[in-house]
């Protein structure tokens, strides 16, 4: 009889959960124009955590996957090149580097923008017990949520990278027919009002690339012809689709990392149980409590 009650628990613990990320980008989005370089890596570094957490938790799980179906125990040439050491610091450098995109874009972001990032939130808070429930029969217990995160990941990417490249095919919000690329970097563009001068350079470039990328879109059937301008073109749809990806999978891969659990897959099961599937916390063998933190 308590089970209804407790479902709506995990799903408003899942739910406020992921709304950190949302609500960390507002908070960035409404005061940049007045944080100081030292905030500006606060905000970056919380980020950062988060993108690292999904990054570490998806190399784990790929590496338990080979070395506890895959590998002996004595291989120490797959220990080598899937060291835990050398995964963190790959998955740091790409933690940093999506948490400057995502820093940077979220200060253009526009009401339709943000509507649309709460709305993918809420779209993954409901899809990860299904999916997960969906695996209980494929899926041992020790990989299930983490395999579930990384596939709602790969859901939330293909929505929002598919709505920004409608939109600024369809519906962009500048008008730059008849220009050309000079005239469009030159006057075209709006410089974001941010305080550290490093993130305003990053932003420059930013907006050059938006700018570039709907202009190739409105002007590529008439200045095809004209070399310098074609090869503009390509530089604006590569800055279409790259600009638009990036942001995408950062803000996705956030939501998964703000839930992630990496700590769950860090040891060998092998080494740690001889062998022996671990009972997990979320295979229904726990009491409500388990389920609620694994869900989350």
């Amino acid at each position: 009889m308590s089970r209804p009650g407790f479902l709506t628990y995990a799903l408003i613990v899942r739910l406020l959960t992921m709304s950190i990320v949302w609500l960390v980008l507002l908070i960035w989005h409404f005061n940049a124009y007045r944080a100081g370089c030292g905030a500006t890596l606060g905000f970056l570094g919380v980020l950062a955590l988060f993108l690292l957490v999904a990054g570490v938790e998806k190399s784990l799980l790929h590496r338990q996957a080979l070395f506890d179906e895959c590998v002996g125990d004595e291989d120490r040439l797959f220990v080598f090149f899937h060291s835990r050491v050398l995964m963190i610091a790959r998955e740091l450098v790409i933690a940093l580097f999506l948490a400057a995109v995502l820093l940077i874009s979220a200060l253009l972001f526009e009401p339709r923008q943000w509507s649309l990032l709460f709305v993918d939130l809420m779209l993954l808070t409901l899809l990860i017990p299904r999916i997960t429930a969906a695996m209980s029969e494929q899926v041992r217990p020790r990989y299930r949520f983490a395999m579930a995160r990384q596939w709602v990941m790969w859901i939330s990417l293909a929505l929002l990278w598919g709505e920004a490249l409608l939109v600024t095919t369809l519906s962009p919000s500048d008008y730059f027919g008849g220009m050309r690329w000079q005239e469009v970097v030159t006057y075209g563009v709006s410089q974001p009002e941010v305080q550290c001068a490093l993130v305003g350079d990053m932003a420059h470039v930013y907006v050059v690339g938006e700018a570039l990328a709907v202009w190739a879109v409105q002007n590529a059937s008439r200045v095809m012809n004209d070399p310098t301008q074609a090869i503009m073109v390509w530089v604006g749809y590569l800055a279409l689709v790259g600009f638009s990806l990036l942001v995408a999978l950062a803000y996705s891969r956030a939501l998964v990392g703000v839930m992630g659990r990496p700590w769950e897959l860090w040891a060998s099961r092998r080494t740690t149980l001889g062998g022996r599937e671990p009972r997990s916390d979320t295979d229904g063998s726990e009491g409500p409590a388990s389920h609620a933190t694994g869900a989350t």
